[in-house]
């Protein structure tokens, strides 16, 4: 999943952009999904088997299911499916898939934590991120995410820089979040836009 450096940066940008009137809540709702135990549920998630690495990462955030069962009317429904939409391209469209096929679950996840500490000052620096009141439970959420995935000691490699995670921010936050949602629920699938 994308992390919440470049969530909270996504949502930011987001908000600048488009008529959200409760930032507090669109916040909120872009790092709703990641704050719970079974983040297959938040995210409404498919395969489950982490050997085909590729079709994994495809299946991992269910958009049409989502929508099934919501419906992205107020500032915090947005926030959530932001954050969904932002997981779903992180995964299919931006991570590179070259790098994908060659790499184990375990190495693409201490690769991915190794790239989230190198690029989240800059994040924070960059896009003036405030955690405000939810600092400890983003903090304590991900030093549990790195100890389940037993990255919490180890350095990998960097598989994105400051540069593509700009030009990411840029493109997802510039989505026409209901012509996106309109586009999911007509092909009744996980799209790109």
């Amino acid at each position: 999943m994308a992390g919440f450096h470049i969530h909270l940066a996504i949502a930011k940008r987001y908000a600048e952009k488009n008529n959200i009137r409760e930032t507090a809540e669109l916040y909120r709702g872009t790092v709703a999904p990641d704050l719970v135990d079974n983040k297959s549920i938040s995210h409404y998630s498919g395969q489950q088997d982490n050997t085909k690495l590729i079709e994994y990462l495809a299946n991992k955030i269910g958009l049409y299911d989502y929508l099934k069962n919501h419906t992205v009317d107020n500032d915090y429904e947005i926030g959530v499916f932001l954050h969904l939409v932002t997981d779903y391209l992180f995964f299919n469209d931006f991570i590179d898939k070259g790098y994908l096929g060659k790499v184990t679950y375990a190495d693409f996840c201490k690769d991915l934590y190794t790239s989230y500490d190198i690029t989240n000052d800059y994040l924070l620096e960059k896009y003036k991120i405030d955690f405000g009141e939810l600092r400890e439970t983003l903090e304590s959420n991900i030093s549990k995410s790195k100890k389940d995935k037993k990255t919490e000691n180890s350095v990998g490699n960097t598989i994105f820089s400051t540069e593509q995670l700009d030009s990411f921010i840029e493109y997802v936050s510039n989505i026409d979040l209901k012509q996106y949602e309109e586009k999911i629920r007509k092909a009744k699938c996980n799209i790109l836009p």
